[in-house]
């Protein structure tokens, strides 16, 4: 890994949009083979897949959604559990800035990480004077 590597952070629009074959899933799909050839490094935050979780259950139910997960954790992303020091900036971020809290937990994996946030979710626009944001 080199220090110019690219670094993703898939929010969960993202991979909503790669699952729903919706407009702009071929750029996630494309993140998603460079991680896996290695010429990106890819993160999503847990809270983040808990989004694409529930929202999926919602769409085809609860054993599909079970598939879907398992499936999902072969992919080359690293998913990154929420300790301490993620949950307080996700707090001060969420204080200052009027997004979800699901969204504090990306921008501030994201900074930890120094990656970009991939996603087409404008609340990002309120805060992508501090966190890198690559549009879909």
């Amino acid at each position: 890994m080199t220090k110019s590597m690219k670094r993703i952070l898939f929010d969960a629009h993202a991979i909503l949009k790669w699952t729903q074959k919706e407009r702009g899933y071929q750029k996630v799909k494309s993140l998603l083979v460079a991680c896996r050839e290695q010429s990106a490094l890819g993160y999503m935050s847990q809270i983040n897949l808990g989004e694409v979780y529930y929202k999926t259950i919602r769409a085809v139910g609860l054993e599909e959604a079970k598939k879907f997960l398992e499936n999902f954790f072969r992919l080359p992303l690293s998913i990154i559990l929420p300790d301490s020091e993620l949950i307080w900036k996700a707090s001060e971020i969420k204080a200052e800035y009027a997004i979800s809290y699901a969204d504090c937990f990306a921008a501030a994996t994201a900074l930890r990480y120094e990656a970009a946030i991939l996603t087409g979710d404008p609340e990002f626009k309120k805060i992508q004077s501090f966190v890198a944001v690559e549009w879909l």
